[in-house]
């Protein structure tokens, strides 16, 4: 399935499913919590977001008081953020546009540019092909400002909760499913199913544009579980609450990025 078909139909029960669970408000507040710094700098304005999903960060950075497009595949998701970005202020709306674009046709938006930073949150680079990465982190680098940040929150080529979960289960495939280099057929729902590759911070880093270098990269979800662990770990908020602490603690131990559900990469031109 096509990632604009498949986004699509999951785009009315993303935020039930993700977004609004007990996992998901607690991945997203760790990438927040990471994030807060580059958006106090004062030179911090203007930011790009790339599959922006139902749009819950690009509201979120709307009320930061930061000038926001936010872009994604889906036209069913943009229209969940449209809905999203009618809750805001009337000043937080006029700093926040909507637009269907593919994280492949950036180029289209080099009049626009620069940006101060652009950011790709869970995993919607990982539906990009080997391919077609090198071409994005090339067209990202074009629309940032010289010392503006490429910010990503990517699925790793391991992750110790996945292969540990579905090992336990006897589902070999998916316990080792991240260290494939070819496309994995990964499930959003019961009834929707799209192509991912798995990337470690070197597949970027090798494959940038000399104008952009590491700047940062870190945990998120190494102690908190991947989402489709929700069910069990809502039933155990305080088991929850106490793996979200180890994670708060350990969280700039670069190292860990290895093992976790994402990685949080900072790149810089």
């Amino acid at each position: 399935m096509n990632p604009s078909t498949a986004f699509d139909a999951i785009a009315g029960s993303y935020d039930d499913t993700f977004t609004n669970t007990a996992v998901g408000r607690l991945q997203r507040a760790s990438v927040y919590d990471l994030m807060v710094p580059y958006l106090r700098d004062e030179q911090c304005q203007r930011i790009l977001e790339i599959n922006c999903g139902s749009g819950q960060d690009a509201c979120w950075l709307a009320q930061q008081e930061k000038t926001v497009l936010a872009t994604d595949i889906s036209p069913e998701m943009i229209a969940v953020a449209a809905d999203k970005r009618q809750q805001l202020t009337k000043k937080q709306q006029d700093r926040l546009r909507l637009q269907t674009l593919s994280a492949t046709e950036l180029s289209s938006l080099q009049e626009e540019a620069p940006y101060d930073l652009i950011f790709s949150n869970f995993g919607g680079l990982n539906c990009l092909s080997p391919q077609e990465l090198p071409l994005f982190l090339e067209d990202a680098a074009k629309l940032l400002r010289p010392g503006g940040h490429l910010v990503m929150v990517v699925m790793g080529r391991f992750c110790w909760w996945e292969s540990l979960y579905f090992s336990l289960k006897g589902d070999w495939h998916k316990a080792w499913r991240r260290r494939k280099r070819t496309a994995t057929d990964a499930p959003l729902d019961e009834h929707t199913s799209i192509s991912t590759w798995y990337y470690s911070p070197l597949d970027f880093t090798t494959q940038a544009p000399p104008v952009l270098t590491q700047k940062q990269l870190n945990p998120i979800g190494f102690w908190v579980p991947p989402s489709y662990l929700d069910p069990f770990f809502a039933k155990r908020l305080k088991v929850l609450q106490l793996l979200h602490q180890l994670e708060e603690k350990t969280k700039r131990f670069a190292g860990l990025a290895r093992g976790a559900d994402h990685y949080f990469l900072v790149m810089v031109r």
